[in-house]
């Protein structure tokens, strides 16, 4: 699709989404691409009148695996709780010792938070007194936390120079560091080179992970082998300046500042495989739907839109008014309440639904005895009619035959008679 600026929606984009999309001045909005009225229409679920300079948006995520409960982190010290249940919607104010919140996780009846200036703070949220947050102590600066979605108790945190590296900690033995990564040899001029960690994610588990850096590079880490990434793309002709990733299966997504959209095979690093179009600003930051062939995306350029992962398609573009930073995408909870639904009432729904196949349904198949069948020869009714025609014929033949050898018989008979 060309480049356009107008709200789109494609006709195939079917998938029931919805969006919460955070910014540059604060504003936390909900999109429902879905909807067949008002697909672009937005919604503030945040107060407008209490948002000040340092009210941007830095940090967005999903609390818990069903995805009900929305962390939202600012430039400044309080944490936003928002949960979604039932059609209602109830929050809850969190606040820490220090700022900006770079990264947000839930654990165990815990909040978890990565600052700015290289801290993990962990804060009891059942609390009945206020108490001090627990500090993990991780460097001198931070650029993102991200948690592991199949093992909720890890966390990785990366930032930028040597000492602020990525590094995995576990959340569930008090805060214990299980992996930090180690940087690639010195280069031909026996010069370090430039470590900057600016996002992270989890492939699929919690042994492997993903870097980007602005500095250009895309790495991939596996804890069980080796401290040093086990694969690498460096984009120093092209100069790419990497904002935002997101990893899920053999694929890695990631954007850049100057508004383009990759995606990398990790079994072949050596340059990217797909390349999404339509921004015209930096991007900020993406995310998959469960389904993972959705990929979402914020961008500077005040948009956010909706690829097909699979097909590089534009699918949805949607203005919303301010410099997007963070976008979150789940199913909407009508659907989710489908897909949840258990198979046994599945089944029973639809054997309530087609009880005249009950008997048919039921009754076990040999495949053998079936096959055993397929493979005898088939008789035609055709063939037997044609057999049947052919014998009426021979017999009308015969008694033509009689008839006219009697007839000839008396003929001659008569003959004689005369003769006489």
């Amino acid at each position: 699709m060309k480049w356009t600026t107008a709200n789109i929606k494609h006709a195939n984009y079917t998938e029931k989404h919805e969006l919460y999309v955070g910014t540059h001045t604060g504003s936390f909005k909900y999109l429902v691409p879905a909807s067949e009225k008002s697909p672009h229409g937005q919604s503030n679920l945040s107060d407008l009148g209490a948002l000040g300079k340092d009210s941007r948006v830095t940090s967005l995520a999903f609390g818990n695996e069903a995805q009900t409960d929305i962390l939202l982190g600012r430039a400044k010290t309080e944490v936003e709780l928002h949960s979604f249940s039932d059609g209602r919607r109830s929050k809850k104010t969190v606040f820490f010792n220090a700022a900006p919140i770079v990264g947000l996780a839930r654990y165990d009846d815990k909040l978890i938070a990565g600052i700015g200036n290289g801290q993990i703070q962990s804060l009891e949220l059942q609390a009945e007194n206020k108490s001090e947050p627990v500090v993990i102590a991780t460097g001198n600066q931070m650029d993102h936390l991200r948690q592991c979605a199949q093992v909720r108790s890890i966390v990785a945190t990366g930032g930028k120079e040597r000492q602020n590296n990525l590094k995995v900690y576990d959340m569930s033995s008090d805060g214990k560091q299980i992996f930090s990564s180690k940087n690639l040899p010195n280069d031909y001029l026996q010069l370090e080179v430039p470590v900057w960690d600016c996002d992270i994610g989890f492939v699929d588990g919690p042994s492997v992970l993903a870097t980007c850096s602005r500095t250009g590079y895309v790495r991939l880490y596996d804890t069980r082998k080796q401290r040093r990434p086990i694969a690498s793309f460096a984009s120093d002709e092209h100069g790419m300046s990497f904002t935002a990733l997101v990893a899920q299966g053999n694929f890695i997504y990631t954007g850049t500042s100057m508004g383009a959209l990759k995606a990398f095979d990790t079994r072949r690093m050596k340059t990217h495989v797909h390349t999404y179009k339509g921004f015209t600003g930096g991007i900020s930051d993406l995310h998959l739907d469960t389904t993972g062939r959705y990929l979402s995306s914020a961008s500077l350029d005040r948009y956010v839109r909706i690829h097909d992962a699979e097909s590089t398609v534009l699918l949805y573009q949607c203005y919303v008014k301010s410099k997007a930073t963070k976008i979150i995408i789940r199913q909407l909870e009508s659907e989710r309440k489908i897909i949840e639904q258990p198979e046994s009432d599945a089944e029973l729904e639809v054997v309530s639904n087609v009880r005249q196949m009950k008997s048919v349904s039921a009754t076990p198949v040999d495949n053998e005895y079936e096959d055993m069948f397929d493979q005898m020869p088939t008789i035609n009714d055709s063939d037997d009619d044609s057999e049947g025609t052919e014998v009426t014929a021979t017999k009308q033949s015969k008694d033509k035959l009689k008839r006219k050898s009697a007839i000839t018989s008396l003929k001659s008979k008569k003959r004689k008679g005369v003769q006489n």
